[in-house]
């Protein structure tokens, strides 16, 4: 017995170390291949190799299915580094469906290669989402990674460490550093506690090293900032390191530009340019975009801008904002709306540093640079709002069948989504159903770039060749000015002060260059002023400085000008420019000039639509906000000696059906009296109200050529900015109180769902409610509620209010506007119907509480 037992040891010994001398080779050979794929020189040269040997690798054996990951991994990052966003999400996700599909054991998840694990593909997308401003996914994917790792490693294994530093970064980019300093000392623990000989401890290091640095430059806190480079420094020591000498050189690069900043910030120009030298040197010309390539650039413009060489440091800023452009161009398609929300808000506070850095430079005439900020300003002042409309129309265009249905179960469900905000037992819902959504939109998004055509950035010239010999247009920018005092452009305001200029461009025929203004006093319009104004309007009294202060300066350049097409921004999205009176003639802007609102001058070049609405109008009022509640519908009474206020105040959204919505009586006689003026000119009306007046109803109109809703309208305020802003404002319908009995939509349709409203080809929308025009107000990006939502849903123009309306008193300007539609356009009819009400209501509070927006 001992002999066979003896016999049958050895044979197992001979067996293992066979086996292992086979797994040993056949790792060596797969690690041979890797690194010769890794030293590829050229990036496009890198990437084929890359898919060419994924596409190799046999589907079936746990081994092989290890090395796809390690290849692909490398591949993500690839397609990441490129600027192929769209295609590093893809495979990205591809990766982390795999793992979570076949969740290796332990033993086997260490991956060839390289010193990491197969559920590095977590942490690795995770990472992919920070970089591009999706917090909510990133923070998903780490978790998940936190509690797959520990629930498969030893307490005490480094191989837990990577979600820990991913938070940490997450927080960091949060602005949440107490949270990122617990983090990344957790972090730094397990690394000095570890032993284990197989891990890349250099590269999790790299990981919170340049998120320190990059806290303690922007706080000023130099020297620690040193120490931490230093460290990044020795971590980043080797090509090789990186498994793709590409990442290995750009990841240099950065290290690079983190000492070419500290001696910026330290005012040693001198070496702050050698560095740069040696960053750009070792920075790779084929990987086209990457925030290494940015903050090259933008380091390299104000190295340039404190040495006083502004004509290279004019070129450098000139080259960076043209990256940003190509970078949003290439990838902002394939996007959620969230997603290009979060992106755009990274790539914007270098957008605002130009313009800044072009009013400081203003002296000088760097007419390149203020012809910049318009086109800048035309591709990007409401560039989300103008997407979505895009991509919508391609759709609609394609005649795709597939994808039409799924743009339409996208529409429910945001539908579904919206509802869910409105209702207690429905709040658990909300995160899955989120999920849902944004997944579907990107896929929508993703192909319906097949129907859109590529289309070259709109130029200020472009715009000034549209307008008449006696036109002009206006764009108002808000610009923070550079913090001199401070001099660091890589703070948390970005070097930008609290002190704030309007920026007023203004285009005309025959001229050379945009026309300059600049409102110094821009934080006294925006408290002093603003206040002023209100509390004239809501007084009705004389308002003697509104005038002066928002419009004179202005003025003094528009001699001859008849019309204005004037896009707003910040403090001016919330007056009307209309109602100022002119001290010295008495007379209102409404009767000097003829003064048309757009959320972007580049809409003078947009194209009519294609779709003609019928000559039909649909009218809603005086919903049933209670079906159980029988009102007095009858058309022909007199209108009640006091009206009731059409807004709402709540500032909780569970609780908002839980108020009393006050019946409307006087939003039924008002669409009684427009039905009837506007078949006096030949226009076919379909009228809702009552019980009629249903959310059902709006959703279901198509094209017509006037959507008229008279009703209560809400905007609910929240400071956390937790829940979407579309979501919070909105339009009450009939059933509101009690639509569950019945199995219907909420009768609550919030600019969200209204986005979705067919409006294309619609002549006019006019919400006869209170603060219709009010939403939450994103600089740059314009008012973020029903106003964006009509004029994303196709609508040409949009009355709207933008304070509580008397209730007489819209009822009468709304039926003087459709008196005159058709003979007028919407403009000229919308401004003969305010000269009409001043008659009756001469205070501006009564004319000037609605504003027209679009041509």
């Amino acid at each position: 017995m001992s002999i066979r037992l003896l016999f049958s040891s050895l044979v197992l010994i001979i067996l293992h170390y066979t086996g292992y001398s086979q797994q040993k080779w056949r790792y060596s050979k797969e690690r041979q291949e890797f690194r010769k794929i890794a030293n590829a020189r050229d990036v496009e040269v890198q990437k084929k190799k890359l898919e060419e040997a994924i596409a190799r690798i046999p589907q079936k054996k746990q081994q092989h299915q290890n090395l796809r990951i390690s290849y692909s991994l490398q591949l993500a990052e690839i397609y990441s580094r490129m600027g192929e966003l769209s295609q590093a999400e893809k495979l990205g996700t591809s990766l982390v469906e795999q793992v979570r599909r076949e969740k290796p054991k332990w033993s086997k998840s260490i991956l060839p290669g390289f010193k990491g694990t197969v559920y590095d593909a977590y942490d690795k997308l995770a990472y992919f989402y920070l970089v591009t401003g999706n917090f909510r996914k990133a923070e998903q994917l780490f978790q998940e990674s936190k509690s797959v790792r520990d629930s498969i490693y030893p307490g005490r294994s480094v191989f837990r460490i990577h979600p820990i530093v991913g938070m940490g970064s997450l927080h960091y980019r949060k602005g949440e550093y107490d949270k990122t300093y617990q983090l990344f000392s957790e972090a730094i623990k397990m690394l000095n506690r570890a032993t284990t000989t197989f891990y890349d401890y250099d590269n999790v290091s790299r990981l919170f090293l340049n998120d320190l640095a990059e806290i303690c430059l922007m706080q000023g806190r130099n020297v620690e900032a040193w120490d931490y480079i230093n460290k990044l420094s020795l971590s980043s020591s080797g090509i090789g390191k990186f498994g793709s000498r590409l990442v290995g050189r750009v990841e240099i690069a950065r290290v690079f530009e983190l000492k070419a900043r500290y001696y910026l910030l330290e005012g040693d120009f001198e070496r702050a340019q050698d560095y740069l030298d040696r960053a750009n040197e070792f920075y790779t010309t084929t990987i086209a975009s990457s925030d290494v390539k940015f903050k090259l650039q933008k380091t390299q413009a104000l190295v340039y801008w404190y040495q006083g060489n502004i004509q290279k440091s004019n070129e450098t800023f000139l080259s960076l904002i043209e990256s940003y452009r190509l970078h949003i161009n290439q990838n902002f398609i394939s996007m959620s709306e969230y997603e290009k929300e979060q992106f755009y808000n990274i790539l914007k506070n270098d957008f605002n540093l130009f313009n800044a850095y072009a009013m400081d430079r203003y002296a000088e005439n760097p007419t390149q640079l203020y012809e910049k900020i318009y086109d800048n300003t035309l591709n990007t002042k409401a560039l989300l709002l103008n997407e979505s409309n895009k991509i919508r129309n391609n759709i609609i265009k394609s005649g795709n069948l597939e994808l039409t249905n799924k743009l339409h179960q996208w529409e429910r469900s945001k539908a579904q989504l919206s509802s869910f905000y409105f209702d207690k037992d429905a709040f658990g819902k909300i995160d899955s159903l989120e999920k849902k959504i944004e997944s579907l939109e990107k896929e929508i998004n993703a192909e319906s770039r097949l129907f859109g055509k590529k289309e070259n950035p709109p130029v200020w010239q472009q715009v000034q060749a549209v307008l008449k010999s006696n036109e002009a247009a206006i764009e108002i920018i808000r610009v923070n000015t550079i913090n001199k005092q401070k001099r660091n452009a890589f703070d948390e305001k970005n070097g930008l002060s609290d002190s704030t200029i309007y920026l007023v461009m203004i285009i005309k025929a025959g001229l050379k260059t945009p026309t300059c203004i600049f409102l110094s006093n821009g934080n006294q319009l925006e408290k002093r002023f603003i206040t002023f104004y209100r509390n004239s309007i809501f007084s009705r009294s004389e308002d003697k400085l509104s005038y002066d202060q928002f419009w004179r300066p202005i003025k003094k350049e528009l001699s001859g000008v008849k019309r204005i097409y004037l896009s707003p921004d910040g403090v001016f999205n919330q007056i009307n420019l209309n109602a100022l009176k002119n001290p010295v003639n008495q007379e209102y802007l409404l009767d000097e000039v003829e003064l048309v609102y757009l959320t972007n001058t580049g809409d003078l070049l947009r194209q009519k639509s294609e779709i003609v609405a019928e000559q039909s109008a649909v009218l809603f009022g005086r919903p049933s906000y209670d079906f159980e509640v029988k009102a007095d519908y009858n058309s022909t009474a007199e209108p009640p000696a006091i009206y009731a206020a059409r807004n709402l105040l709540t500032d909780e959204l569970a609780s908002f059906k839980e108020q009393e919505f006050v019946d409307l009586p006087g939003t039924e006689i008002e669409i009684v009296q427009i039905e009837e003026a506007l078949k006096r000119i030949n226009i076919n009306v379909t009228s809702f109200k009552g019980s009629e007046a249903l959310e059902e109803n709006v959703k279901a109109i198509n094209n017509p050529a006037i959507l008229h809703i008279a009703t209560h309208g809400f905007f609910v305020e929240d400071s956390a900015n937790y829940i979407n802003p579309m979501i919070r404002s909105g339009l009450v319908l009939a059933g509101v109180k009690n639509q569950e009995q019945a199995g219907m939509e909420d009768g609550i349709l919030t600019a969200y769902e209204a986005t979705n409203l067919n409006l294309e080809g619609t002549s006019l929308v006019a919400l006869s409610a209170c603060e219709t025009g009010l939403g939450e107000l994103r600089n740059g990006e314009g008012v973020y509620g029903l106003q964006r939502a009509m004029i994303v849903a196709g609508a040409n123009n949009l009355l709207m209010s933008l304070w509580k309306v008397d209730d007489a008193a819209t009822a009468l300007l709304m039926i003087e506007v459709y008196k005159a539609w058709g003979i007028n356009d919407n403009q000229v009819a919308f401004r003969n119907a305010q000269k009409i009400l001043r008659i009756k209501y001469p205070e501006p509070f009564y004319w000037g509480a609605f504003i027209m927006l679009g041509k």
